[in-house]
């Protein structure tokens, strides 16, 4: 008897931990949604990731821990460790990790904030010879016309 209450126990610790691994997830999808701002159409697919992810994480956990059996104390075990770690860890493991971006990324935004103005005045610059390439293109078509009519009247005698 003693040797079945351990195995329960051990299926429902690991379901927990299962749990807490599917809600870890689902903070790093919140994450990257704050982080990158996506359509709608976009976060379904993401849902639809997710719950792709979810329904691996538990078939491969209940597949490692009870050989595929799953009982009520799995589901369970599972909810409940989804359940303490979105209560007790995910906000501070969203500032956490939130925190760590932009640490990471600030070298990154102060080097466009230095290199912004010197690209504006490349592609204003840009932006004038395109437009003088432009009209000179547009002469040139123009000359060829008015060449190429000539021509013709000059042949069809008109």
């Amino acid at each position: 008897m003693q040797n079945n209450v351990m195995y329960q126990l051990t299926v429902f610790g690991g379901a927990g931990a299962a749990g807490v691994l599917i809600a870890f997830l689902y903070d790093l999808f919140r994450l990257k949604r704050r982080v990158i701002k996506t359509k709608p159409i976009v976060v379904h697919v993401e849902d639809i990731l997710y719950w792709l992810c979810a329904a691996v994480i538990l078939f491969l956990a209940s597949y490692a821990l009870s050989d595929g059996e799953t009982r009520g104390y799995f589901y369970s075990g599972a909810v409940i460790g989804a359940l303490l770690y979105l209560g007790l860890f995910s906000r501070p493991v969203l500032w956490l990790l939130m925190t760590l971006i932009k640490i990471i990324s600030w070298p990154f935004r102060e080097i466009i904030k230095l290199l912004t103005p010197i690209v504006r005045v490349i592609a204003i610059r840009f932006r004038r010879l395109a437009g003088k390439a432009r009209n000179r293109v547009a002469l040139e078509g123009y000359r060829f016309r008015v060449d190429f009519t000539r021509l013709k009247h000059t042949f069809t005698k008109k």
